[in-house]
């Protein structure tokens, strides 16, 4: 819930900014994604997914890969850009969103996490599992990064816009 709202309000605030929409989803999923992201008023914006079915190493690909790689690429093919990392906490965001802030702090412009609930946990994961304190520790943002995480949409657009005050943009 209010994911779209977030977006939509993103936007208006920064016009020229671009969306892409990076997941772990295959490319025969492509044409459902744009149907959804239309109907529910999402920005426009191009949907970098993955390649399904087996590799050279193995039956499946994956997702972290997938990610990891496409965020350093965008940071390599657009250095002009400063990147607001959206996702959730149901796989691995926090932890691959943390890295590149840490690796690349001058194409981070914040990172902002949708907790999931424990249902969508158990979708997402396909288990209920807690936070490894490894893993905690691994996804620290540096401080001049600005983080934010909460529950829905709603809660990261009223925390972006007490953010967005505090710096006085």
């Amino acid at each position: 819930p209010g994911m779209a709202t977030l977006y939509r309000e993103l936007r208006a605030a920064h016009p020229d900014m671009p969306f892409v929409y990076l997941s772990t989803g295959s490319w025969n999923i492509a044409p459902n994604l744009g149907r959804f992201l239309r109907r529910h008023g999402y920005p426009s914006g191009p949907l970098l997914l993955t390649d399904w079915g087996p590799t050279n190493t193995g039956w499946f690909r994956s997702g972290q890969q997938h990610k990891r790689a496409s965020l350093h690429r965008l940071a390599r093919e657009f250095p002009h850009i400063q990147w607001l990392l959206v996702g959730d906490d149901g796989q691995h965001d926090p932890y691959i969103y943390s890295e590149l802030a840490r690796e690349h702090r001058d194409h981070v412009a914040g990172i902002a996490i949708r907790e999931l609930n424990p249902v969508e946990k158990v979708l997402s994961q396909g288990a209920l599992v807690g936070l490894d304190p490894h893993t905690q520790a691994a996804t620290q943002v540096p401080h001049s990064i600005p983080a934010i995480s909460g529950k829905d949409g709603h809660v990261l657009l009223k925390k972006y816009c007490a953010l967005r005050q505090k710096f006085g943009e």
